[in-house]
């Protein structure tokens, strides 16, 4: 099975950017390059476990959730079709659906679905 290096990327950047953490303060907290942290990002380079072990400390995620596109059995919460939505999402529309969302959620809820 190949990994979905892009996906990782995706993931990481998400989650920094949820975190408010920007690629130079991330790059400071695992001990890399920002340029590194870009590239990773961007699918360009391929990060080793211990590298995404440490990334996925550093924002205070699970590393299922950064690798959940390539695992057959992960712990993750995360729906693989909502998160990817909400990856290609910018802070706002992100705001917008996970309210819209909630409200759903409580609606079905109150109708006992």
């Amino acid at each position: 099975m190949a990994i979905d290096y892009e996906s990782i990327g995706k993931r990481i950047k998400s989650y920094r950017s949820m975190k408010n953490l920007s690629q130079e303060e991330l790059g400071e907290l695992v001990s890399i390059n920002y340029r590194h942290i870009s590239n990773i990002e961007n699918g360009r380079r391929f990060p080793s476990l211990e590298l995404i072990v440490a990334i996925a400390n550093a924002p205070d995620v699970s590393a299922d959730d950064l690798l959940t596109d390539n695992l057959k059995h992960s712990s993750s919460p995360v729906d693989t079709e909502i998160h990817d939505l909400l990856l290609d999402c910018n802070h706002d529309e992100k705001a917008i659906l996970t309210r819209t969302l909630t409200f759903l959620k409580a609606l079905l809820s109150e109708f006992g679905v």
